[in-house]
């Protein structure tokens, strides 16, 4: 295939999922906007004294399984400062405080349960449902990891659980709580730490 012919086509897409993207991101932001993301941030005392703000943090933190990049690694090495031009440094040390968020996740629920006028939905249509996720690892040299046995696959393998406790409504699912959970068979090179469980 000409060269042409391939720039052509390249341009194309860029051209494509820039008009995407300034649709996309204009949606989280104005989500954050109505459920007053910035300001639970703030009085759920999660804040950063230097640097980038909490709030665009979490911002592009939301927006990667969207976008479907994996890491932060992956995301700073697309250079896509269009949406954020911090540094990976910045959303390590922001992802490694050990910060209230039962707290924040609370407060965002009020602002969801009220925008959805949860009152007014039977409560025979409403059910808790308990779900735990297994995030399977590669590396052993990682915080906690364990091995824990998958009911899906069979076998043991390595990673964590995440136990979740969400409110159904038969129109949506909306998380409540969540907890990690660890084996006791950990990793001979795993580093243990004081994470509440």
């Amino acid at each position: 295939m000409p060269t042409e012919i391939i720039n052509k086509f390249k341009g194309e897409i860029e051209n494509y999922l820039g008009n995407q993207t300034n649709n996309f991101d204009s949606k989280i932001d104005s989500a954050f906007s109505s459920l007053k993301v910035k300001t639970h941030l703030c009085t759920s005392n999660i804040i950063k004294k230097d640097g980038w703000h909490a709030s665009h943090l979490l911002f592009v933190l939301i927006m990667l399984p969207l976008l479907k990049i994996n890491t932060i690694h992956s995301f700073c090495g697309k250079m896509w400062s269009h949406w954020s031009e911090s540094g990976k440094d910045a959303f390590y040390r922001f992802k490694q405080k050990a910060y209230r968020l039962r707290t924040f996740m609370y407060k965002l629920n009020m602002e969801i349960f009220t925008g959805i006028e949860l009152e007014k939905c039977p409560r025979e249509e409403q059910y808790f449902v308990i779900d735990d996720t297994i995030l399977q690892k590669l590396g052993k040299m990682m915080e906690n990891v364990s091995y824990i046995f998958d009911h899906n696959l069979g076998r043991s393998v390595l990673g964590y659980c995440i136990v979740a406790l969400g409110l159904f409504t038969g129109k949506g699912f909306y998380p409540i709580d969540f907890a990690y959970r660890f084996s006791e068979k950990r990793s001979n090179f795993s580093i243990s730490s004081g994470i509440e469980t």
